[in-house]
């Protein structure tokens, strides 16, 4: 706004100058380059201050509760019901199920 009162500040605020500066100090920008540093700083601290290391009764543990939340979430196909006609809890596919394209009414 001072640019607009004062004359040599406003023929000052026209140059190519300005405009990259005002490119260059972004804030956006300046939060860029920051970043960056504070990412590498981060990345390059020891992991002393991060927590003791883990046990391998520790490690065991969350091992096996991986693998359980990948039977949960990933169950074998002899598991899913989704892909046996004979199944009820096989939504659509059911053959018992009216709005299934198995359904004899529907053939």
């Amino acid at each position: 706004m001072a640019s607009l009162k004062i004359p040599a500040l406003a023929s000052f605020f026209e140059t190519a100058l300005v405009g990259y500066l005002n490119v260059l100090f972004f804030p956006m920008t300046a939060l860029l380059v920051l970043g960056f540093g504070f990412v590498r700083a981060r990345l390059d601290a020891p992991t002393a201050d991060r927590g003791d290391p883990l046990t391998d009764e520790e490690i065991d543990e969350l091992e096996r509760l991986r693998v359980e939340q990948e039977m949960l979430w990933n169950p074998p196909d002899h598991l899913r019901p989704v892909g046996d006609i004979y199944d009820p809890f096989s939504g659509t596919s059911y053959i018992g199920n009216p709005l299934s394209p198995n359904n004899g009414s529907r053939i």
